[in-house]
């Protein structure tokens, strides 16, 4: 990696500390925009309008010299870990991600996204694992990827069934990447995922899970994804949450009969554009393979 490249990542760390008074996803605009980091440090940024100008200007203002060291440091100390970084400038930010309005400025990933893991579905659920395991054993069996959390029983058990058969799956965690209760009792699970696809933190690597930050992760769960499959779930539990956060950025969201018969919050979803009702899994699989190699795709990965 070039000292550019460096200083470009070091400037997306710098600018996003910044970001003090709005969701992260308005400083990610601002730098996608601009095409460079940097360039919103110096000044040159000529947003679509004045709020995204005005961001830009005030977070600019906010990032001293100490900031950009402390940011260079931090990449330099997590890739002694293994750690490496992807920005919003990066040819290897996810390209499904990308796409998403809220998208997050930067990554920590251990492992590697590959260019082929746009080809992926999202498995969400709460408590039935049976279902759940049938679901992505399937789905890596069709050569999907398998997204999921990683803080449940269940999401681990969705990442080992999908690596069992030959998968490669992506874990999102609710923590930092060098924070061990990010990975809850699920560290060597953490470590098959990192051997066979990448496990994904969108938060600073030393941050605790919290409530809010479970809450933003759903943001990098559902980005991640070309489609999401809802298991099951309860109202305003985590499946409730990411269907709505998947179906608020445009993505198709896929969910057994029976969670639309007997859980309203699905049903009245399901009113709504962008849910679609599987028989099984066989359905669920061919429906997502359709999804997945229909889907327009932009030149980010």
């Amino acid at each position: 990696m070039t000292m550019t490249a460096i200083d470009e990542q070091a400037a997306v760390l710098a600018l996003t500390k910044a970001t003090h008074d709005k969701p992260w996803f308005h400083t990610t605009r601002v730098i996608a925009a601009a095409g460079s980091a940097l360039g919103v440090l110096a000044g040159t940024f000529t947003g679509c309008d004045e709020d995204d100008q005005a961001h830009a200007a005030a977070i600019a203002a906010r990032v001293r010299r100490e900031d950009l060291e402390w940011a260079r440091d931090l990449i330099a100390a997590m890739r002694s870990e293994g750690v490496h970084l992807v920005t919003v400038l990066d040819k290897g930010y996810p390209g499904n991600l990308y796409s998403a309005y809220d998208r997050q400025p930067f990554l920590w990933v251990r492992g590697g996204i590959e260019r082929g893991d746009y080809r992926a579905v999202a498995v969400v659920g709460e408590l039935d694992v049976d279902h759940a395991t049938a679901a992505a054993r399937n789905l890596a069996h069709a050569g999907l990827t398998v997204v999921s959390p990683l803080r449940t029983d269940l999401d681990a058990a969705v990442h080992e069934v999908a690596i069992a058969v030959g998968g490669r799956t992506l874990g999102v965690l609710a923590g930092g990447l060098a924070a061990a209760s990010a990975f809850g009792a699920h560290a060597s699970v953490a470590k098959q995922i990192a051997e066979r696809g990448a496990v994904v933190s969108p938060f600073w690597p030393d941050i605790d899970p919290t409530n809010r930050t479970v809450e933003l992760a759903r943001i990098v769960t559902c980005g991640l994804a070309d489609c999401l499959y809802i298991v099951d779930g309860h109202p305003e539990g985590s499946s409730d949450g990411h269907a709505a956060r998947a179906l608020a950025t445009g993505k198709m969201v896929l969910v057994p009969q029976r969670l639309q018969q007997e859980q309203p919050w699905a049903a009245q979803a399901a009113v709504r554009a962008g849910m679609t009702v599987v028989q099984d899994i066989d359905d669920l699989v061919r429906q997502a393979v359709n999804l997945v190699d229909m889907t327009p795709r932009l030149n980010v990965s």
